[in-house]
């Protein structure tokens, strides 16, 4: 499994994550996002090591962490969009993308590419387009802040 591989499955993780009630214990949370894990997967051709699991769970987690501030940024640069208009499939491109910009050592044009590729294979090019105007804002605030 490659990268891109485990970010879209990460992807596909949030958006079945958005339908759960999510528990508010760790351990029930970690077994919540293997099982998403291994439903995902079962259902592709990939193949994973136990580093890619861990990789893609990790992702999941960290975003569900930054969950509230990541959602603050989405609603700051969608504009013209409500929060609720947006799609779940891109409320969880935008989220990965925003962890990984905001949260890890991805280089932000990684991550934005990433999602603008995950955002036209989901869900088409509109949806491509959108989701670079926000990521391009969030990317544009971090480096004047950082």
């Amino acid at each position: 499994m490659n990268r891109r591989e485990a970010r879209e499955i990460a992807v596909q993780m949030l958006y079945g994550l958005y339908f759960e009630d999510i528990p508010k214990d760790d351990n029930s949370f970690v077994s919540l996002l293997e099982r998403k894990f291994n439903e995902i997967i079962s259902e592709s051709d990939v193949t994973f090591t136990l580093v890619d699991k861990d990789f893609c769970i990790n992702l999941v987690a960290q975003t569900h962490q930054h969950l509230s501030e990541i959602d603050e940024y989405i609603k700051q640069f969608s504009k013209k969009w409500s929060f609720e208009r947006i799609t779940v499939i891109e409320k969880s491109i935008l989220r990965l993308a925003i962890m990984e910009i905001e949260f890890s050592d991805i280089p932000n044009k990684v991550a934005i590419n990433e999602a603008i590729e995950l955002a036209e294979d989901f869900s088409g090019h509109k949806s491509k387009k959108f989701v670079n105007g926000i990521l391009d804002a969030v990317m544009h605030r971090k480096e004047k802040h950082d």
